[in-house]
């Protein structure tokens, strides 16, 4: 029998959102927003779908779809991928600024095409941990900094994700000392000792629809952990790339940055654009 060109989609799990008023974890409904996979380009890739009619309704609800097609697998041996995000809650100059706010970094900032494969790489790791924390905000119809805290230490290594969770401890701390004069003086940002934006990510979660309920610390707990990675993934390249120097300039290309990756185990799978890997060189 032939199929039709279209791939089929298989719902594994549908994750019901309310407003905060009860009853979500008891009732399954539709709703526009997915994650769904389209062909364009020869291959299979995910993207959101945003066209959720309302932020406000009672009951919202995500459906993650994942995309299986056994032919185009068999035939071509290429798995579902991960959605590539077009608009990230950093830009390349905070991730300069948090690579240079490390003091034992002694190189100077990489330059704008390497700053740009990273953030595509950390990306991944980002729709990693916010499909994980939706999963987890199922039953409460809540996303706070535990389900973030597990979705890091699930989808990253161990030594990877406590070095991400200290950064996130250490924020809000700083975060919770602060005095109420603060408040109308200073950014959240600012009060975390954070480079990166807590109001961006906060608004990337509500428009992911990682939860309808999102606590503000989850989004700091979010924003220090991309931030801690940055500095993670960019310290271990250093420590195992070959840098070539230039008039005694060391030179950090995004070959270097690849060769380096691929050959940090604890790193390369969650980089990875495949769906199934997490931590661990695990595939070929």
């Amino acid at each position: 029998m032939a199929r039709s060109s279209k791939s089929a989609a298989r719902t594994l799990e549908d994750l019901t959102l309310d407003s905060g008023y009860g009853g979500a974890a008891d009732s399954f409904r539709s709703s526009s927003a997915s994650l769904c996979c389209s062909e364009a380009h020869g291959g299979n890739y995910w993207h959101l779908t945003d066209s959720m009619h309302s932020r406000h309704n009672s009951l919202d609800t995500v459906n993650t779809v994942l995309v299986e097609d056994a032919e185009i697998l068999e035939c071509s041996g290429q798995c579902a991928k991960l959605p590539e995000l077009e608009d990230v809650p950093w830009s390349l100059g905070e991730v300069a600024s948090a690579l240079s706010k490390d003091e034992e970094m002694s190189l100077p900032t990489p330059p704008q095409d390497v700053l740009l494969r990273l953030s595509v790489l950390v990306s991944r790791v980002l729709v990693r941990v916010a499909k994980e924390a939706q999963r987890l905000s199922l039953r409460y119809a809540k996303c706070t900094k535990y389900e973030v805290q597990s979705a890091v230490k699930i989808i990253l290594s161990w030594s990877v994700s406590m070095s991400c969770i200290g950064a996130a401890v250490s924020a809000l701390s700083v975060y919770n000392m602060s005095t109420d004069e603060d408040k109308f003086s200073r950014g959240k940002s600012a009060r975390c000792g954070l480079i990166f934006n807590v109001g961006k990510f906060f608004k990337w979660m509500v428009d992911s629809r990682v939860a309808v309920r999102i606590h503000e610390h989850a989004a700091i707990y979010l924003a220090a952990c991309m931030e801690s990675l940055f500095r993670e993934v960019y310290a271990r390249v250093l420590r195992n790339a070959l840098l070539e120097r230039d008039n005694g300039i060391p030179k950090f290309t995004v070959e270097i940055l690849e060769q380096a990756i691929n050959g940090d185990a604890e790193v390369w799978g969650s980089v990875q654009p495949w769906q199934h890997l997490i931590c661990g060189k695990s595939a070929s």
